[in-house]
């Protein structure tokens, strides 16, 4: 286990931004890339204690201004950024219907902030990314980058599905892969698209989802901080512009 630390996986001392740093993934990103020695830079919304953080800055990722004053900051403490994880995201809860279709189908939320504030926010950061030896992105993103909604699962369920979601998050996923051919082979870009995460949904929607599930379980947030680890570190030093699709195979079923 030392060995594969010090060889394969060693982290240690490496600086990482991770966006949205105090939702489910992010939190629990947090805390196993500081465990393996990572200096944590976090932004959020809204501060939560957080011991594993060496920088906290609190930020709105969907006014540019912002972005600006956070870049700011990080320059004055961090001049190099070996890994960069763009997990903050908007999901918001748009109903599917006739009468909201405008909302529904654009919402300018999702397409700012999953979309082209992660970009300029990306663009912001790489002189401090290519300061580094082993630079690597990461972007979230999700199955429904490359699948449609199974609205069966839904029905009768309070849980909502907005198309626009899916939109901006198949938009990071190319983004992912034209940003990894431009910044080759000085920095690897990848996105990892996460299956369904237990939420204590409703008992109905998870039997629908396990049903179509081959690994009959939902997802869980240290499923995708294993699978950031690995594009963090020596082990995926061969791997660009990938989405590793996180899922038990449900996009297989």
């Amino acid at each position: 286990t030392n060995l594969m630390k010090k060889d394969l996986i060693n982290l240690k001392n490496k600086v990482c931004l991770v966006t949205g740093c105090n939702g489910y993934i992010g939190r629990d990103i947090t805390n196993k890339l500081a465990n393996l020695g990572v200096k944590i830079i976090g932004t959020d919304l809204t501060f939560k204690k957080n011991k594993n953080l060496r920088m906290y800055i609190q930020a709105n990722l969907e006014d540019k201004d912002d972005i600006n004053r956070i870049v700011g900051k990080i320059n004055s403490k961090f001049k190099k950024i070996d890994i960069l994880i763009n997990n903050a995201s908007y999901v918001g809860t748009s109903e599917i219907s006739k009468k909201n279709y405008k909302k529904v189908f654009y919402n300018e939320k999702y397409e700012k902030l999953n979309l082209s504030n992660t970009i300029y926010f990306t663009n912001c950061l790489l002189k401090n990314l290519k300061r580094s030896s082993s630079a690597s992105i990461i972007n979230i993103s999700s199955i429904y980058s490359f699948l449609g909604y199974d609205y069966k699962l839904y029905k009768d369920t309070s849980i909502k599905a907005p198309l626009a979601y899916g939109v901006s998050k198949a938009g990071l996923v190319q983004y992912t892969k034209m940003l990894s051919n431009a910044l080759a082979p000085k920095i690897r870009v990848n996105a990892i698209s996460p299956g369904g995460i237990f939420r204590n949904q409703p008992k109905k929607f998870i039997k629908r989802y396990l049903d179509k599930t081959p690994l009959g379980r939902m997802g869980t947030e240290n499923d995708i901080a294993n699978a950031v680890i690995f594009l963090s570190s020596n082990l995926s030093t061969y791997i660009t512009g990938q989405n590793l699709i996180v899922d038990g195979g449900y996009s297989n079923a």
